[in-house]
């Protein structure tokens, strides 16, 4: 396998762009037949996306508490962002209940827009990441991946099966149970990558991903018509999924770095995730759709409307940026040649 301990991973890049598309499919999902079939392919994605922050926090765990910052200000944009959408769409302000702030602390959940459990699960991980780390016992943590796996099924898509009820996605939605778990998972096949590439030979991954993409589209099925599907996002086949597609994008040669999906997964991808809800209850409030060509492209044109907008946020606060830059040193500059003015 190709050394790439120092260099990026441009296909975890792609693989981040293809997530951002896939997690749109779930929140919008393609209609009948092709829905059964497309919906749970899709659920890989935010595992896949907490595993390849598992595999790059291997790389760049010296300064974590930089990534932890930077979530954190992700989590106060994009609710403040979302609190003047709602505000605006609803007519009148929307102020979070102390209920809703409550489960915002304890399960992730986002009191302004249900997708933003995402980042305040993220926030928990790093976090757990690093403090774990300073205490060297972060490896004792790599036991509980099987055993928060177990219990999201039993909670989660398997509760009426196992438990004959249904439970809130709250309580499996979260740093627990997802975030953590796939996060290690990641972790854990980046640190091996190189005993995996000698086990496991690239052509299984020809036989391993529609394997595992059929048995994900046949768990949803049998538990749909056994009348079992409960309001799950984790199927047994998602885990042995994403891994697979994980696998096979660390394995396998790197795309150069000038590709354009690659770019996209980059410096949008998350910026994708964020604001691609606005666009979905934009076109649930305004636009009607009764045309099946448009039913199964709105989700195109949804990720490239976010994909614009992601851009010109992106564009926009470097610009801010190099302003900025520019003006701390010009002012140094003016103070280094009239000292004097410093003290008045």
């Amino acid at each position: 396998m190709e050394n790439v301990e120092n260099k990026r991973l441009n296909n975890l890049d792609i693989l981040k762009a293809i997530c951002a598309f896939l997690v749109i499919c779930i929140h919008i999902s393609y209609k009948d037949k092709i829905g059964n079939i497309v919906t749970p392919l899709c659920r890989i994605a935010v595992p896949i996306f907490f595993m390849i922050t598992g595999s790059f926090y291997y790389r760049t765990s010296k300064r974590p508490l930089r990534q932890i910052k930077k979530v954190l200000v992700l989590i106060i944009l994009s609710n403040l962002l979302y609190f003047i959408f709602e505000s605006i769409i609803s007519g009148s302000p929307q102020i979070p209940s102390k209920e809703e702030i409550k489960e915002s602390f304890l399960y992730n959940s986002s009191p302004f827009e249900f997708h933003l459990w995402y980042l305040n699960a993220l926030l928990y991980v790093l976090i757990i990441a690093y403090i774990t780390e300073k205490l060297k016992i972060r490896k004792v943590l790599y036991f509980l991946i099987p055993i928060l796996l177990i219990i999201n099924l039993i909670y989660g898509e398997y509760s009426i099966a196992v438990l004959n009820k249904n439970f809130d996605p709250i309580y499996m939605r979260n740093y627990l149970f997802v975030g953590l778990p796939y996060f290690l998972i990641g972790d854990l096949l980046y640190k091996n990558k190189d005993k995996i590439a000698k086990k496991i030979p690239t052509k299984s991954f020809a036989i391993l991903i529609p394997l595992f993409g059929f048995t994900s589209i046949m768990e949803e099925r049998i538990l749909n018509d056994l009348g079992k599907d409960a309001i799950g996002e984790i199927y047994i086949s998602t885990t042995f999924f994403a891994i697979a597609v994980f696998l096979l994008a660390i394995k396998t040669k790197q795309v150069k770095y000038q590709n354009i999906v690659a770019e996209i997964g980059r410096k949008y991808s998350t910026y994708i995730y964020i604001i691609h809800v606005m666009f979905i209850n934009l076109f649930n409030k305004y636009v009607t759709i009764n045309n099946n060509i448009l039913n199964n492209t709105i989700q195109i044109i949804i990720f490239f409307a976010s994909l614009l907008v992601a851009i010109m946020y992106v564009k926009t606060k470097n610009t801010i940026k190099i302003g900025w830059k520019k003006y701390n040193s010009i002012t140094k500059k003016v103070l280094k040649l009239n000292p004097g003015q410093e003290s008045d």
